[in-house]
């Protein structure tokens, strides 16, 4: 998607007469009432809205952790088409903006380890004006919204505040993964004891020490299921799987190795 500068194709380096000299020039072109694309005029319009004022081009061009976004009444931001006509011809095409009634929601992002949300963990998130403690529960998925109401950043002081969201992205520690409820931990394993068949210890995201089974003659890849020790679901209190990958080395072997090791594996068989 292209950014404000890309869509009235000037530098983030423009000053304030080119970006007026492109923005003049392109909604000629893509007005609606020339033909143009109504879509495009609308893209064209928010970029000069933004680029033209100093404040609101400060903060595009360094954004703050928070991603605003209002919903409610959607005219109450007036016309897309209401500058345009000022703008180019010089008229008196105004119109009256309601106030809004409180400050804008916005998103948080939060980021946790797999090892916290499998055990629950708190968090706190400053919004420049306040801190906060968000309380995230055993079983937290990726992208999980939280829902905090009135602890959004007070842009305008004299409204009162609007919601916070707070959204979790999960970051997995080395050799594991997670897929809803389920989790999968990668051991490695020799090739000798994948044929012999083996025992290995690993410790969960809780810090206790498991051991699992490894089967004779067992193929790279394969995959061991240990019931009930995945991820619990915190809205119906179950709990996923977890499956152990084995990852078998193998190191370079010489033809004779090869030959005795085939001829291993077919007396196993």
């Amino acid at each position: 998607m292209a950014n404000h500068y890309q869509t009235l194709g000037v530098s983030p380096q423009a000053d304030e007469k080119e970006i007026k000299k492109a923005f003049r020039r392109l909604a000629m072109k893509h007005h609606p009432d020339k033909g143009g694309d109504e879509k495009r005029f609308k893209e064209i319009q928010t970029a000069y809205d933004t680029l033209k004022d100093p404040q609101k081009r400060h903060a595009y061009d360094n954004p703050n952790p928070f991603e605003n976004f209002q919903g409610g009444d959607p005219f109450s931001q007036g016309s897309p088409f209401g500058d345009i006509f000022s703008e180019i011809f010089g008229g008196g095409f105004q119109q009256q903006r309601r106030r809004p009634t409180r400050n804008p929601d916005a998103v948080c992002d939060v980021h946790v380890d797999l090892t916290e949300v499998y055990r629950g963990c708190e968090k706190m998130i400053n919004t420049g004006y306040a801190t906060y403690k968000l309380i995230i529960p055993a079983g937290t998925q990726n992208g999980t919204k939280f829902m905090m109401n009135g602890k959004g950043p007070l842009q305008d002081p004299g409204l009162p505040p609007g919601d916070l969201i707070a959204r979790t992205h999960v970051h997995c520690p080395p050799d594991w993964q997670v897929d809803s409820y389920n989790l999968y931990i990668r051991v490695q394993v020799d090739y000798l004891d994948a044929i012999r068949g083996s025992v290995v210890k690993f410790r969960h995201l809780d810090d206790k020490q498991f051991e699992v089974k490894i089967p004779k003659l067992t193929a790279p890849e394969s995959r061991l299921k240990m019931q009930g020790l995945g991820m619990p679901n915190p809205q119906n209190g179950h709990t996923g799987n977890l499956f152990v990958i084995v990852d078998v080395t193998t190191p370079n072997l010489t033809d004779e190795q090869i030959r005795k090791l085939s001829n291993f594996i077919d007396e196993e068989l």
